[in-house]
């Protein structure tokens, strides 16, 4: 079971390049990627988009990669004189119109960044794809083991609030006949005095109260929770993107819960109702955290 937290990093010098990768998400119900890289290696992007995702199924990664070349002799630089042109009128402009100050140096031209543009005069791209590509692996290595960790630790927290909804649960089964049957005698004797009074077919009466009592009868929401309790149980110890499989498990759960609050009048049950939902809603909140 992995958390939708994790942080990963891996970098390589090489003679002539160098690459970091740095991977970092948090919660998300989809799978969300988002990648900043140098726009001279743009083109690998869906390979590296496709790669998380095999390894990565819910959560929102952000993805920094820097890639630097560091054969300077191997390097030209291509000048943009089209959009360099387009800032130059741009400016012209703005100091005619509204006295901006013109202030265009070399140094300023640098730090603009998309106007002088660093280019490797034989640029290699599947190579330097497929060392992107072995990086990025080697830094997800990192990034799932912190999912893992993070995880495991989550695991730990469900099996103690697990075991707490279980105990709520077995309170309130053992207590659900007993109810039962206090609902059934408080019904017995109105009808006893109702009798008396009137004609009214006591076979017809006793009737009614057996399908009162049917309604009142909360054995098959009991058996429903304790099935969802197991099943979640499983569940967590089960491997790949289990979150989505426990978001639905815990509506269930939340579901059943509701249902013998209001089916229930015994202020005992409905007190562990009460914990009860109190204890799913800490899981509830614990999932969005879960792959």
């Amino acid at each position: 079971m992995n958390s939708m937290t994790g942080y990963g990093l891996f970098e390589k010098r090489s003679d002539n390049f160098y690459i970091k990768v740095e991977m970092k998400s948090v919660n998300n119900r989809y799978l969300d990627i988002n990648v900043r890289m140098p726009s001279s290696i743009m083109y690998t992007e869906e390979a590296v988009k496709s790669f998380i995702k095999s390894k990565i199924k819910r959560g929102k990664v952000d993805v920094f990669i820097n890639f630097e070349y560091l054969d300077s002799s191997e390097v030209k630089i291509d000048v943009d004189y089209e959009l360099l042109n387009k800032y130059i009128s741009i400016s012209k402009d703005l100091q005619e119109k509204y006295g901006v100050v013109e202030d265009f140096s070399f140094s300023k031209l640098i730090e603009v960044g998309n106007i002088l543009k660093p280019q490797k005069a034989e640029f290699d791209g599947d190579y330097i794809k497929d060392e992107l590509i072995n990086i990025v692996e080697l830094a997800s290595k990192d990034f799932v083991e912190a999912r893992n960790i993070e995880g495991e630790k989550i695991k730990e927290d469900f099996l103690i609030k697990l075991e707490e909804i279980r105990n709520i649960t077995a309170f309130i089964e053992k207590r659900a006949p007993i109810s039962l049957r206090e609902n059934e005698k408080k019904l017995r004797d109105r009808v006893s005095e109702y009798l008396e009074l009137s004609k009214i077919d006591e076979d017809r009466i006793l009737t009614e109260i057996a399908i009162m009592l049917d309604k009142l009868s909360i054995d098959e929401e009991i058996t429903r929770l304790k099935i969802h309790i197991d099943n979640f149980n499983d569940i967590i110890k089960s491997e790949g993107a289990i979150g989505r499989k426990l978001d639905f498990l815990i509506q269930e759960m939340n579901r059943e819960s509701n249902t013998i609050g209001s089916k229930s009048n015994d202020i005992e049950i409905t007190s562990k109702v009460v914990l009860l939902k109190s204890e799913i809603e800490k899981l509830r909140e614990q999932v969005q955290n879960v792959e």
